[in-house]
């Protein structure tokens, strides 16, 4: 471990390959041959002193043949050094010229270690001293070969060896000490050599791979900018360009002639001088403060196109610290940014009328209500389109899009000068200032302007169009500022309440109604668990004598507070929050509850909402009603409105088919009061239609009245149906119903909806005759 340690054994990498391994011979041998000569010059010397100092002893004979043998091989030896250095230094060098040069080293060495071993005896004890320094000094010039450990090994051991075996020759103890002494310092020699040439092949290594690394960076580099669409841009200290990439030249029309030592200003314009706030103002900032910076945007002009180019770099510096230029990769963002800038603008646009959309109309009252003091007027339209869902239904979606399209052109005719948005669907909103706010009158002639354009015929495609508009204005800060976006729609719910189709302000008192209307809706998501709700029952008779046929079931609602809450107040918001689902289901179950305990052969008929059909299961409910109760299937007659159809699926359909195979019986509730279609009447076999009292209110004396009647009683009886009529109030109503062949009548002239048990104990005498009527 300690050799290990001293000679760094543990080097990272493992063998070497065979090219970078004649590298290392070829460094090795080159460091070699260049301190050679400073190794064979002061050896020569050495021994020409020594020469000098035993001439005249006995060994005169040996000195002769020493300078004999080494004078020649010194001289081949310099010559061979010369000639090294004076040519170009070869790319390698074989084995054999290594084993040349170890040859020769080793001769020169053997050389050398003749001296102690041939003086060191016979001299006293100055001359022994003389020798022992002198090759002391032998050993040490062989470290200049070290590089190449072979020949300095081959150089320095032969002295080595010699000079103990001169030491040991002598037989005394001392000298065999020194000879100990000796065996330590060849041992830090020898290491010393390894360590040496080591450190050499180390440093080929790092400078092969400091090579490989360039060229591979290079190769990057290159690839690059023949790929890439950055490229890399470079300048000198006066920040003129002084590495001008292909790419660059490509990208800023130019040539590498105009661009090689360009000032950077000339080429980024405006220059140092750009004004406060232009982009390219943090660029020259960061310029003149030598700092990095990265990705710096700035709109550049190339050929009289404008583009936008993205710059990053960072300063360099000398090895004194000082400022040497900028360096750094640029790459032309235009295409990029555009799309950017479009993708931003769709963001905050609609896509079909290319109006801003309600992110945009939002940001833009945020930011008006940040800019504008408390007592700063603004006012908002909210707008909806009139019957635009009949367009869609009636004529495509295509045919919708092409009007909303239409519509967003003439509401920027109608309302110039304002921010007109579309917010979903065919609603728009309107954010006004300045001169539509001079009083309220402005705002009227605004809104009254809107409504005139839009009830003009649309002709699209061969089609015309006539739709209305509905508008609710609110005003700041009178109606408020952070809440006016939801006082406009206020205004317009109620615009759509009153008959739609024109404008109207908002009043304090819509709060309290949508205040209300809130509560309200509180109070019946909970009814039916507080079972606050309970079935009435209105019988239906035979036109003929009076027979009771069954009982249509009603829902009320008993409120704790309030009472009995009317059906035309609840019940649409119970569609509205589908709170209809729930309240649906029992009432199917508890009017089959009831009417299970009727005389047998009445039915009941139960309302359905259209909502049931898309959002339940309404086959599985009525089974397990029917299941539960013991309510034959025949007695329980489900009234279905027309708005079922408006938007009829194929599931709408299977329902109904399913419910008619339960045996159970379907009537079409309001006929023709909705959107009819006697397609359905084909396809689906209903049991009964029932004539909505609208057609019966004004009989017998409205001849029109009298002829729809007729009309629908051949349809129904055509098609093999019971007809029934609602409203029935007065006899003489009674009367022209039953010449006009009605099968059943309901109405206030029989009864009114009674509760459970009145309607039982009326069930119970199964004959009705006609009471005196009442206001309903």
């Amino acid at each position: 471990m300690l050799i290990s340690f001293l000679v760094d054994t543990d080097r990272r990498g493992g063998p070497l390959d065979s090219s970078l391994r004649d590298r290392v011979r070829l460094e090795q041998i080159d460091v070699a041959l260049r301190l050679v000569p400073f190794t064979v010059l002061v050896s020569l010397s050495v021994v020409q002193v020594i020469v000098y100092l035993y001439w005249n002893s006995p060994e005169r004979t040996y000195l002769a043949l020493l300078e004999a043998f080494i004078l020649p091989l010194a001289v081949g030896a310099l010559e061979q050094c010369w000639r090294w250095r004076s040519r170009a230094k070869p790319t390698e060098v074989n084995l054999r010229f290594v084993r040349r040069v170890t040859l020769a080293a080793f001769l020169y060495g053997c050389l050398l270690a003749s001296i102690p071993v041939m003086l060191f005896g016979k001299a006293d004890a100055d001359g022994r001293l003389l020798i022992a320094a002198s090759c002391a000094g032998l050993i040490a010039t062989g470290m200049s070969a070290a590089v190449l450990p072979r020949a300095a090994i081959a150089y320095s051991g032969p002295i080595i060896v010699g000079s103990f075996v001169a030491l040991v020759m002598t037989g005394e103890q001392f000298y065999i000490y020194v000879g100990l002494l000796l065996t330590f310092y060849a041992a830090f020699v020898c290491l010393t050599i390894i360590h040496l040439s080591r450190l050499v092949t180390m440093r080929v290594i790092a400078q092969a791979d400091l090579e490989r690394q360039q060229e591979f960076t290079h190769l990057l580099l290159n690839e690059f900018e023949e790929s890439a669409s950055d490229w890399l841009w470079e300048t000198n200290s006066d920040l003129r360009l002084q590495y001008v990439s292909p790419r660059l030249i490509e990208v800023a029309g130019s040539s590498e002639r105009q661009l090689q030592g360009l000032p950077l200003e000339r080429l980024l314009l405006p220059s140092l001088a750009a004004p406060f706030g232009h982009p390219s103002a943090s660029l020259w900032k960061h310029i003149e403060e030598r700092r990095a910076f990265r990705n710096i945007l700035l709109p550049i002009d190339i050929a009289g196109e404008a583009r936008t180019w993205s710059l990053s770099g960072k300063p360099t510096f000398s090895r004194k610290g000082e400022f040497a230029g900028f360096r750094g990769v640029g790459s032309d963002v235009t295409e990029k940014r555009r799309s950017e800038e479009r993708l931003s603008y769709l963001a905050l646009h609609d896509s079909l009328t290319d109006l801003p959309n309600r992110v945009l109309f939002q940001q833009q009252l945020d930011s008006l209500l940040a800019d504008l003091g408390e007592a700063d007027r603004f006012a908002v339209l909210a707008l909806d389109l009139d019957e635009f869902k009949s367009v869609n239904d009636t004529f495509g979606h295509a045919t919708g899009d092409a009007l909303l399209r239409a519509m967003a052109e003439r509401l920027r005719r109608a309302a110039p000068d304002v921010l007109l948005a579309r917010l979903a669907g065919d609603e728009f909103a309107i954010l006004a200032t300045g001169s539509h706010l001079r009083d309220d009158y402005a705002l009227e002639a605004l809104a009254s302007g809107i409504v005139e354009a839009i009830a003009l015929p649309f002709h699209i495609e061969g089609i015309c169009v006539s739709v209305g508009i509905s508008i609710g204005i609110a005003i700041a800060p009178k109606d408020g500022r952070r809440e006016i976006m939801h006082r406009a729609d206020l205004a317009l719910y109620r615009m759509k309440n009153e008959g739609r189709n024109g404008y109207r302000f908002y009043e304090a008192e819509m709060d309290e109604r949508i205040e209300a209307r809130r509560a309200l809706t509180a109070d019946l998501r909970g009814a039916l668990d507080r079972d606050e709700f309970v079935l009435y029952f209105q019988p239906i008779v035979s036109a003929a004598d009076g027979r009771i046929h069954g009982f249509e079931a009603l829902l009320r609602w008993k409120h704790q507070i309030r009472g009995f809450v009317s059906p035309a107040e609840f019940i649409p918001l119970a569609e509205e929050t589908g709170m209809i689902i729930p309240i649906g289901e029992w009432i199917i179950r508890e009017a089959c509850r009831i009417a299970a305990n009727w005389p047998r052969g009445l039915h009941i008929a139960v309302n359905l909402s259209p909502i049931q059909f898309r959002h339940s299961d309404l086959t599985l409910i009525v089974r397990s009603a029917l299941r539960d109760s013991g309510l034959p299937a025949g007695c329980l007659e489900l009234e279905v409105t027309e708005s079922v159809f408006l938007e009829a699926t194929p599931a709408v359909h299977t329902t109904l088919i399913k419910l008619r195979e339960m045996n159970v019986r379907l009537s079409l509730d309001d006929f023709g009061t909705g959107y009819s279609s006697l397609s359905y009447l084909r396809r689906i076999a209903f049991d009964k239609i029932k004539i909505d009292q609208s057609f019966v209110r004004d009989l017998p004396h409205e001849k029109s009245g009298a002829a729809i009647v007729r009309a629908i009683v051949d349809l129904a009886m055509s098609l093999d149906m019971t007809i029934t009529a609602e409203g029935v109030e007065t006899e003489a109503q009674r009367l022209c119903l039953a010449q006009q062949g009605c099968h059943e009548l309901q109405g206030y002239l029989f009864s009114k909806p009674l509760p459970m048990k009145e309607a039982a104990a009326l069930a119970a005498l199964r004959v009705i005759r006609p009471r005196q009527p009442h206001a309903a």
